[in-house]
């Protein structure tokens, strides 16, 4: 099986586990798995037929580019990075 990574924020969807397996032959199938087992986190991870804008996939160390119809093999390591805000509105620091 598939293992995905679950950041922090997602957690308390996953009943704070850290990793799953899954199983799923493309990455949609295993969101859908997800959402099986965690209703709501599809909805965190796809809006529409897309990967949500502010998500990243990566599998195995490699950014998804195929979004959702990536194939996923048996072994695949799938993390899923959200995107890091913050400090952009602050104005530069004079020095």
């Amino acid at each position: 099986m598939a293992v995905v990574v679950v950041p922090p924020l997602l957690r308390p969807l996953t009943g704070d586990a850290a990793r799953i397996e899954v199983e799923g032959a493309t990455l949609r199938r295993v969101i859908n798995e997800l959402e099986a087992r965690y209703p709501g986190v599809k909805a965190r991870l796809v809006e529409g037929n897309k990967i949500r804008p502010e998500i990243s996939i990566a599998v195995n160390g490699g950014i998804v580019a195929a979004g959702l119809v990536e194939p996923i093999a048996e072994n695949d390591e799938i993390v899923i990075i959200p995107a890091i805000s913050g400090g952009g509105d602050r104005p530069p620091r004079a020095g």
